[in-house]
């Protein structure tokens, strides 16, 4: 604490601009407006991902025994899980995208 009872340290002519002074300065500086939001329909974005999965899940089938081979059958289910999430997504979106058109 100062000696004049304020909390501050005395300014020194070598130092920079205090915490006060450098916000007045950006204080004063315009405002940019705000950008318009983007209107982009979801619902298409997350059929396009569930039907990747699908892919996915249908050449996880036909190479089968290869990916059992190399110890990876696991990736079918993997892929199914991304189908019946897409499908959750893709039904999610499509309320979303209802709600924000009305």
């Amino acid at each position: 604490m100062s000696t004049d009872g304020t909390s501050q340290p005395p300014a020194s002519s070598g130092s920079s601009a205090s915490p006060r002074e450098a916000y007045q300065r950006v204080k004063r500086t315009p405002e940019l407006p705000a950008p318009e939001a983007v209107k982009l329909r979801m619902m298409p974005i997350a059929a396009i991902g569930t039907l990747l999965w699908a892919v996915a899940l249908v050449l996880t089938q036909i190479f089968r025994d290869d990916l059992a081979d190399s110890g990876r059958e696991w990736w079918g289910a993997c892929a199914l899980a991304g189908v019946v999430i897409g499908l959750l997504g893709t039904a999610g979106m499509a309320v979303a995208d209802r709600k924000h058109r009305s």
